[in-house]
């Protein structure tokens, strides 16, 4: 990624402040907050459904076919990831929930994916590079952390020889 920045000093200084414009995008912060509120945003949990079903279509026919009712999980799984101060809780309690499903690697990668596809198109112009590493970071630890919680409660499901979920 190359990033080009040019020297605004002079047009800078020869203009009010009031009247200053950005050399990144040639938008003052009014307007690029203007620009933010006027986009067409989907609700994040209908983003987030059609992105991680875009990176794992084998699992759409394995949720309900009631879209309220997958909006509702994905809005609650999301707040309570990013709400959450017990990562490992909400990684345990998603493990339970979903052990009796055959998830791959990738089902977990996808759900990282999607996440950070939703925040970018959420954030817009905000979401800078180094925002977005961090989130792709942050995403990526979520995903390991469920990943490793769901085979820790299917190996303990195996070795019982019981299935727990109804």
């Amino acid at each position: 990624i190359v990033v080009c920045c040019q020297s605004h000093h002079s047009d800078i200084s020869a203009r009010p402040r009031n009247e200053y414009k950005s050399p990144r995008n040639h938008e003052s912060p009014q307007e690029r907050e203007s620009a933010f509120q006027r986009r067409d945003v989907k609700p994040f949990h209908e983003h987030f459904g059609n992105a991680f079903f875009a990176y794992c279509p084998d699992l759409k026919a394995k949720f309900p076919t009631n879209y309220a009712l997958v909006s509702k999980m994905i809005q609650a799984f999301i707040t309570n990831a990013i709400e959450s101060n017990d990562m490992d809780k909400l990684a345990n309690k998603f493990a339970k929930s979903h052990r009796k499903y055959e998830l791959k690697e990738e089902h977990f990668e996808g759900f990282a994916e999607a996440l950070v596809d939703t925040i970018q198109a959420r954030l817009g112009n905000f979401g800078t590079i180094e925002l977005m590493k961090i989130w792709r970071e942050e995403a990526r630890l979520i995903g390991q952390q469920m990943r490793k919680a769901w085979k820790k409660e299917r190996k303990k499901t195996r070795a019982t020889g019981k299935s727990k979920h109804k």
